[in-house]
């Protein structure tokens, strides 16, 4: 049987009922190499029964005319022969003209359609790809000038209907062409394999395709027709109609569909659609590229030069008529309607270059009358006009600089007055609340209004970091917020009468850190909080340790370990003192030791707490007063007994360790029994050696007490007043806190005190000149502390350097210190100039340099 014949018998056999429920599969596989001749070694797994190629197969798909997708057909023979190109042609044609026209058409000429593509392109003695390009590309020119003559007859009014209805029509069909023609468009490619040539890969793996220069594969000749014969001659026409279908949809009016409007649109950026060869119609997800110049130029440039033209002249007309509070509600709303716009009918790309000429012909240009208005804004606070100057100048280059500035200054301004007043003994709390009520408005300002814009976040902490920060009457030194705030914290976990619920002590303490971190001098506020707390520690006096623990946390997370790391020691040192205690009791009972009174030591780092070391006195020798010549402080013979046994206990169990008393932070309880009620009176030691001096006499002079006693100056006079405020004593003529007592002023013990209490408390009066001191005090050992701080850091920086320009070295320094406290740039220079001196540092032969010396 010779190969006709076979072909004869497949083509009846695909026409058998039996055929059209099988799938057909065209192979396009090279020949298969001859079989081995006997003798031949035996062939390996890879090569036995296969081409040394690998094969291809397409299956083709097309759902036109056909309910089920997959196509049907015959098998053709692969080997190229001699065909009658025009026979063939005449019967490929009027199909092509259906299939780009969507008319229905059976799975049997699909295939046939197919299989003869395949004999024009392989036939011989040469392939006719040629000729069939050039017959397809006249056959879809011819088609092309037809739906054009067609357009040319219809009225303008009917236009954008009928190009749509044809174009939807044509752009399918093309899609479904270019699938047909596949193999030809492959034969106009250079393939570029990819896969292994001994594997056997899917046909999307099997080969890439570059498009000749010169040739356009099918689908994309399709729509270049398209283009030059159709849509070219009616562009004038159609981008006419189009333009003023939106003007008519901006004025409010009609547009019918708009999704024609919308497809006609983009039309003008499918036409310009690539399909590569690898490209297939019926897999929805393999998309071609596209290329949007043609659509700029024939559509979008003019549209939105149109946009540009009506939206400036609306600009002037609404400005002409309205104030900027309504101008900006209005032109709000407009860029939303443009935006809806131009999304419903514009490809993606337009809406945004749309939305910047908008807002530069409506916002941009007419920005300063925005800006006119905006502190009269911010003055009344205008909530819902701040929020739309806002939304309107947001997107605008340096649009919000303006308006940042504005709101910077009013909350500066209004943080100045709220501080700016404070009066009476609550100046710390007024301070703290006043702030943090300036905080929570304009932070909900922000938030709410400016959509937690940086800038503004930025702006709002600028604003209440000068207020925190200032210096009052041009006062020199640190400002005082650094000595409120830690007032202010002392008060919050300080015990009182009126006790503050574990949520409500973790919300104030949060509260504070807030203030906290506008501080500068966060060094100042360490020396304040850390005397503060040792006094609370040490008296008992924290309303609890979990408070405590709390906020040393909270300090902690604002700024690092090394900054709380004192304050962690001095929580130590309690722990460690407890269980001290408790050794020294057991220590009393084993050695038989009576001591009375009873005593809790407080074992303290000279390091880590903020304690002087004066007033001091060492243990009297043999229960013995005054006669020491180092003594400036006697301490009563009733309390030396236990205070000995202590230091014998403590130098037994800790070898070398020197035992500092400090008297002055001591507190005792007395019990008074020569009242007519026994109470007990709670006070500091000094306190009680001053009452002590009345054990066998009921009146004596200053005179007399700070001869018994030591104390002398201002320390005398804050501890007698204190208790004659408190009824323990009393003089003969009253004298206001602030005077001071002569040294002739008699004092009598007051045998019939009354007290509400039983037991109470003997408070020292804290004088105005004492928080003075105690300020200055802090300043200068603040003051040492940064000059110390100071040096390590520029020697740690230059250790690393080696070499420095003093600019570097300045910049450097000002970021490691600025979580402790704020440097000048004299205060640097002089460091830098000490460490020079101290032959840390020396300058190189280069200008402004430094370098380390080892």
């Amino acid at each position: 049987m010779d190969e006709e014949q076979e072909l004869q018998l497949q083509r009846q056999e695909e026409l058998s009922p039996e055929a059209e429920r099988r799938p057909i599969r065209y192979n396009l596989n090279t020949p298969r190499p001859p079989s081995k001749k006997r003798g031949q070694e035996k062939e390996s797994p890879q090569s036995s029964g296969t081409s040394s190629k690998p094969s291809v197969v397409l299956q083709a798909y097309i759902p036109i005319g056909s309910p089920s997708p997959v196509l049907k057909g015959t098998m053709y023979s692969l080997r190229p022969k001699a065909i009658d190109f025009d026979s063939m042609w005449g019967s490929l044609e009027p199909s092509i003209i259906d299939i780009i026209m969507l008319k229905p058409i059976t799975n049997k000429q699909w295939n046939f359609m197919f299989g003869d593509i395949y004999e024009i392109c392989v036939a011989i003695p040469d392939p006719l790809t040629d000729k069939l390009y050039s017959a397809v590309k006249a056959a879809l020119e011819k088609h092309a000038n037809t739906q054009y003559e067609k357009l040319s007859d219809v009225p303008s009014a009917q236009l954008l209907n009928e190009y749509h209805r044809l174009w939807k029509v044509y752009h399918a069909g093309a899609r479904y062409v270019h699938s047909l023609f596949r193999y030809l468009n492959c034969q106009f490619a250079k393939s570029r394999k990819t896969a292994d040539v001994n594997t056997m890969p899917d046909y999307q793996n099997f080969a890439m395709y570059i498009q000749e220069p010169e040739t356009k594969e099918i689908g994309s000749l399709a729509l270049e027709i398209w283009r030059t014969r159709v849509m070219v001659p009616l562009l004038q026409s159609l981008t006419s109609l189009l333009l003023a279908a939106i003007a008519d949809d901006r004025e409010g009016k009609s547009v019918g569909d708009p999704g024609i409007v919308s497809g006609v649109i983009q039309s003008f950026v499918q036409v310009e659609e690539s399909y590569g060869s690898d490209f297939v119609a019926i897999i929805p997800q393999d998309k071609p590229k596209i290329n949007y110049e043609f659509y700029r130029q024939s559509f979008e440039n003019r549209f939105l030069e149109n946009t540009k033209v009506f939206y400036s002249q609306l600009a002037d007309r609404l400005l002409e008529k309205m104030d900027c509070s309504q101008y900006m509600k209005t032109v709000i709303g407009k860029l939303e309607e443009e935006e809806k716009r131009t999304h419903r009918f514009c490809p993606t790309i337009t809406l945004a270059h749309c939305t910047k000429i908008c807002q530069e012909v409506m916002i941009e240009r007419h920005k300063e009358r925005l800006h006119a208005v905006a502190p009269e804004m911010i003055e009344n606070e205008k909530m819902d006009d701040l929020r739309n100057m806002f939304l309107l100048l947001k997107p605008l280059p340096s649009g919000l600089s303006l308006l940042v500035a504005e709101f910077e200054k009013y909350v500066k301004r209004k943080g100045h007055e709220a501080v700016g007043a404070l009066q009476g003994d609550t100046i710390p709390q007024q301070f703290v609340e006043r702030v943090l009520a300036v905080h929570e408005k304009y932070a909900a300002m922000k938030d709410q209004v400016f959509m937690q814009n940086p800038e503004f976040s930025g702006a709002l902490d600028k604003a209440l970091q000068a207020v925190v920060n200032v210096r009052e009457d041009n006062k020199k030194g640190p400002p005082k917020a650094s000595e409120r705030l830690a007032r202010y914290t002392d008060l919050l976990l300080r015990k009182s009468v009126k006790g503050l619920t574990d949520p409500e002590m973790e919300s104030s303490l949060s509260k504070a850190i807030i203030i906290f971190r506008y501080i500068e001098d966060k060094d100042v506020f360490q020396k304040y909080y850390q005397k503060m707390l040792s006094q609370r520690l040490i008296l008992s006096l924290s309303v609890s340790m979990d408070a405590e623990e709390m906020m040393i946390t909270k300090l902690k997370n604002a700024c690092g370990y090394e900054f709380t790391s004192k304050l962690n020691r001095m929580f130590t040192d309690i722990g460690l003192s407890k269980d001290l205690g408790t050794k020294f009791k057991e220590y009393l009972v084993e050695k038989d030791i009576k001591a009375n009174p009873t005593m809790t030591p407080f074992v303290l780092q000279a390091g880590a707490w903020p304690i002087a070391a004066t007033p001091n006195a060492p243990i009297p020798a043999n229960n013995e007063e005054g006669n020491h010549p180092q003594l400036s402080f006697v301490v009563p013979s009733l309390l030396a007994d236990s205070a000995q046994a202590f230091q014998s206990f403590y130098v037994n169990n800790h070898n070398g360790r020197k035992l500092t008393w400090l008297w002055h932070l001591s507190n005792v309880d007395v019990k008074l029994t020569y009242a007519d009620k026994q109470y007990i009176a709670v006070m500091t030691v000094h306190q009680m050696a001053l009452l002590y001096c009345f054990s066998d006499v009921d009146s004596l002079t200053m005179e007399s007490l700070e001869e018994q006693t030591k104390l002398t100056g201002e320390l005398l006079q804050r501890n007698v007043k204190a208790l004659t405020e408190s009824g323990l004593l009393s003089m003969e003529k009253k004298v206001a806190v602030t005077e001071q007592l002569p040294a002739s002023t008699l004092l009598t013990l007051n045998k019939g005190i009354t007290n509400k209490k039983i037991k109470f408390k003997v408070s020292v009066p804290q004088m105005q000149r004492q928080q003075e001191k105690e300020s200055e005090h802090v300043n200068t050992t603040v003051h040492q502390d940064r000059k110390y701080y100071m040096e390590c850091a520029i020697v740690r920086i230059m250790k690393t350097r080696k070499v420095l320009r003093h600019a570097a070295l300045v910049q450097e320094v000002i970021e490691q210190t600025r979580s402790r406290f704020s440097p000048d740039i004299p205060f640097i220079k002089k460091s830098i100039e000490d460490l020079i001196e101290k032959m840390y540092l020396t300058r190189t032969d280069t200008h402004d340099e430094y370098q380390y010396l080892a």
